[in-house]
């Protein structure tokens, strides 16, 4: 290993990263300005204000009133009503803490994915570009509109890389792995849950296939950590179920005025962050075809980069 290899520790890699989305958004989390465009103004700040206001009233809400003549509120999930980390704005000044929170979990993110890729590559420089390339790309930086899914995708990273080790290794660390799991599950972003999860089958499928000998422990294990986190997670998921059930939309709404899909040519968009896109009376840019996030732009570099790691890995 190379000195600046030896010399990304994890601690200073933290350092690094706190440093870097302190300079990005210094106003926000020294208070003199928040976040406000699209749904961060729309929803995410009114759901924490009202979450708050039951929350010093010793409330559960498990309904709202105030939005469209009363919606459930526990049971939409992506309220973070039963998420333990919501006690950062819950107990602090609304207006600052919940785009610390947004950003909190920004930095969570990249550290999760510098453990990932360290153990995957064992070289940390390696692990520490992961880091600042999950937390720096435009899809992360368009979930901190919406702290559920800003929480939801930070955890990405800590599930996979402790879900793995928890099949492979058990004890305490399967422990720790359905910890992760459970936190994910509570933040309430189902896209990225979904995603997670999806993962984790394909990575327990491969160990499967690698492990003769240790099939049934890595197949037992990684369905116990699924049940346990099912279990923890029953009393936000069952209200869910229970809301979608019941719930008038199905896969068509909206679709005669919104996309919410990325259409086939939008994969230039990792290459290419303005292609064919429009700007909006905000100032922001969307993508035409798709009205779900202002960009999955990862930049040239950074694909680039994954081209090159396969193309390595397939000749070894």
């Amino acid at each position: 290993p190379s000195a600046a290899d030896e010399w990304l520790t994890p601690g200073r890699f933290a350092l690094l990263l706190g440093l870097l989305i302190l300079a990005t958004f210094p106003g926000v989390l020294l208070g003199g300005t928040t976040f406000i465009i699209r749904d961060f103004g729309m929803f995410s700040y009114p759901v924490a204000f009202f979450h708050r206001q039951c929350f010093w009233r010793g409330e559960l809400p498990l309904w709202n009133p105030l939005s469209h003549c009363g919606v459930p509120f526990l049971a939409q999930w992506n309220t973070l009503t039963l998420y333990p980390l919501s006690l950062i704005y819950l107990l602090l000044p609304l207006t600052w803490s919940l785009s610390f929170f947004c950003l909190a979990h920004l930095f969570w993110g990249g550290l999760g994915m510098y453990f990932l890729a360290h153990r995957w590559t064992h070289h940390r420089l390696a692990a520490g570009l992961a880091g600042v390339i999950f937390s720096f790309n435009g899809l992360s930086l368009n979930f901190l509109m919406w702290p559920s899914h800003i929480a939801t995708f930070s955890w990405l990273p800590w599930v996979v890389w402790l879900g793995q080790r928890g099949w492979r290794e058990g004890g305490k660390t399967l422990v720790w792995a359905t910890v992760a799991g459970a936190m994910q599950m509570l933040a309430g972003g189902p896209e990225t849950i979904v995603v997670t999860w999806l993962l984790l089958l394909v990575l327990v499928c491969g160990d499967w296939f690698r492990e003769g000998c240790l099939r049934r422990k890595l197949v037992s294990r990684f369905l116990v950590m699924g049940i346990l986190v099912a279990l923890i997670c029953a009393v936000q998921l069952l209200p869910f179920l229970e809301l979608l059930a019941h719930s008038q939309r199905d896969r068509d709404y909206s679709a005669s005025t919104h996309d919410w899909s990325m259409p086939f040519w939008g994969w230039a968009n990792f290459l290419v962050p303005l292609f064919r896109t429009s700007p909006t009376a905000q100032g922001l840019f969307m993508q035409n075809g798709q009205y779900w996030t202002t960009s999955y732009y990862a930049g040239i570099g950074t694909v680039l980069l994954a081209a090159v790691a396969v193309w390595r890995g397939s000749e070894q």
